[in-house]
């Protein structure tokens, strides 16, 4: 008889810790549903800004280019189109082919599109080579001067600029390369 009083006060105990920890496995789950509907009401990442807004003014900068020339918005002309890049983001290495492609393309040539790698230049070798004969390539450190110019908080992040105002931006380059294609024929047309 007194094995069974213990063996029914034992199972008694279990089936309290057992409703306890129950009830916080609940009360967990409603906090993360909680978080996951947070996340669920706020824009794609993508969607959110990582560079200046179009209709935005550049700020003025003065940078060196790695083949030694200085670089200023004015000196890329008219309608440039400029890219920042990371080496160390995944997105930016399965971008770069495109970017590439697209500013070989582009009428205008490599002193019409700028390319600004966040990094260092051994960090960046890779990434140079690709661009230096399709771009102005500049390479600066996290927040450097052309970063802090154009808004960037992101990579990638790819820009379309007329007159000195963002005309396009996105961290996609397909957009950018939509409204560029665009602009070019209705200039031409």
């Amino acid at each position: 008889m007194p094995y069974l009083a213990a063996t029914v006060a034992l199972v008694g105990l279990i089936a309290v810790v057992n409703l306890l920890l129950t009830i916080g496995v609940v009360r967990r789950l409603r906090e993360q549903t909680t978080e996951l509907a947070d996340l669920r009401s706020r824009p794609p990442m993508g969607d959110a800004a990582t560079t200046l807004p179009a209709g935005a003014n550049v700020a003025p900068f003065e940078a060196s280019a790695v083949d030694g020339r200085t670089v200023t918005l004015a000196s890329l002309g008219e309608r440039p189109l400029i890219g920042f890049l990371s080496p160390s983001c995944k997105p930016c290495a399965e971008r770069l082919p495109g970017f590439v492609r697209h500013a070989a393309e582009r009428p205008g040539g490599r002193d019409s599109v700028l390319a600004v790698i966040a990094g260092t230049p051994e960090a960046s070798a890779d990434y140079i080579e690709q661009l230096s004969a399709v771009a102005t390539v500049v390479v600066e450190p996290d927040l450097g001067p052309v970063q802090q110019a154009f808004g960037v908080t992101g990579y990638p992040s790819f820009l379309l600029i007329r007159d000195g105002e963002v005309d396009a931006t996105d961290y996609d380059l397909g957009p950018i390369v939509e409204r560029d294609t665009e602009v070019e024929t209705a200039t031409v047309g």
